[in-house]
């Protein structure tokens, strides 16, 4: 399981500033803020088993950590938006846009076109109701489109929860990491 915390290391934060600079800049004329900055380490000596991921993830210039025992730990930055409420991630194989919703269902949209196989799987739990909204080009063109499920969530009686900290971040990545274990098992 991911380990998701807080970076607070302010050369850390300006790595991760530097290398999402266009990304950041294109949200914020979208109406997002900064939240914070996290890093996402997997388990012990996972730098030693992920080794082809980590050689991929550097030739991206994505920024890497690698906390002991050799754990394998990215960098990245979240975003927040009040209308609707809503997180950015940005990551490097795009963006990633999370509301949440009272009754536990959660919406995600994104660039990232590995998000495609998963548009017609079934959830196996309804509390773990995940709703993906097809892969778009541009953070522009799929923000537009995380916008309008969001208000035909809201048509059908579905109320936005909280969706603004970086512990709520942290319930929302908990929950898509489940539904996307129980989609391979």
């Amino acid at each position: 399981m991911t380990e998701y915390t807080e970076i607070t290391d302010p050369r850390l934060q300006s790595r991760v500033r530097s290398r999402y600079s266009g990304e950041i800049a294109a949200l914020q004329a979208l109406g997002f803020r900064h939240l914070a900055f996290k890093l996402e380490a997997l388990g012990p000596f996972s730098a030693v088993w992920q080794l082809p991921i980590v050689l991929v993830m550097s030739r991206a210039k994505e920024v890497l950590v690698f906390p002991f025992p050799l754990r394998l730990a990215a960098a990245y930055v979240l975003l927040v938006h009040s209308r609707p409420p809503s997180i950015a991630s940005c990551m490097g194989m795009g963006v990633k846009f999370f509301t949440n919703f009272s009754d536990h269902s959660l919406l995600i949209s994104s660039t990232l076109q590995s998000h495609v196989t998963l548009q017609s799987l079934v959830v196996p739990e309804p509390n773990l109701q995940i709703v993906r909204t097809p892969p778009c080009r541009t953070p522009e063109e799929a923000w537009l489109s995380h916008k309008r499920r969001t208000t035909e969530m809201e048509a059908r009686g579905k109320t936005i929860g909280n969706t603004s900290s970086f512990a709520d971040y942290v319930d929302i990545s908990r929950r898509e990491e489940a539904d996307l274990r129980s989609r391979t098992a």
